[in-house]
């Protein structure tokens, strides 16, 4: 068995050896303390991240419940009331007099004026709103879809007559085709 030889340490360079030795051991522990905070301050982020969203998502919902229609919106919304009015003149003629051309171009106009009216108010009522333009962003599609669905069975009674104002027109018309006037039924 061959022993090998060292040659003798000095107390000095023991002392050096031992210092490097501790500072390497001081070292790795100052690597796990900086990985145990850069580990808490990134749970931290990600906590503080997550807890921001939520609360900027229930922030904008809030939001959201005080917008109104925006300019689009409310044209879109405009059209469909407008559309489902001419649609429902039409049939209120067919209902009152068998034909929908009946009482001319005058007398339609008139007449759709006041359903056109009758339905913003149904609408605006149903929405709470003061206007139409006012109705929340937030409902624009049930809106649409309320404005959709509008027709000659949603008019109230007092929409279903014939105003004073209209009377007069329908009879000029009716004189000029030469057909009985439409009485009053109030």
């Amino acid at each position: 068995m061959k022993e090998i030889l060292t040659a003798p340490v000095k107390s000095e360079e023991k002392s050096s050896l031992s210092v490097l030795g501790n500072l390497i051991k001081e070292q790795e522990l100052q690597a796990q303390i900086n990985k145990m905070v850069y580990e808490s301050i990134t749970e931290s982020t990600e906590q503080a991240k997550q807890e921001l969203k939520e609360y900027t998502d229930h922030s904008i919902e809030e939001i959201k419940k005080f917008i109104p229609l925006t300019d689009g919106e409310a044209n879109r919304l405009k059209q469909a009331i407008t559309s489902r009015a001419a649609v429902t003149t039409k049939s209120w003629l067919k209902h009152k007099f068998n034909n929908s051309e009946y009482g001319g171009k005058e007398f339609f106009s008139k007449k759709y004026g006041h359903i056109v009216r009758t339905f913003y108010s149904l609408t605006k009522h149903h929405f709470g709103a003061i206007k139409y333009t006012a109705i929340l962003h937030s409902d624009f599609e049930e809106a649409l879809g309320y404005a959709n669905q509008l027709n000659y069975y949603s008019l109230p009674q007092n929409a279903k007559r014939i105003t004073e104002s209209q009377l007069v027109t329908l009879n000029k018309w009716e004189k000029v085709h030469k057909l009985p006037l439409t009485k009053s039924k109030d």
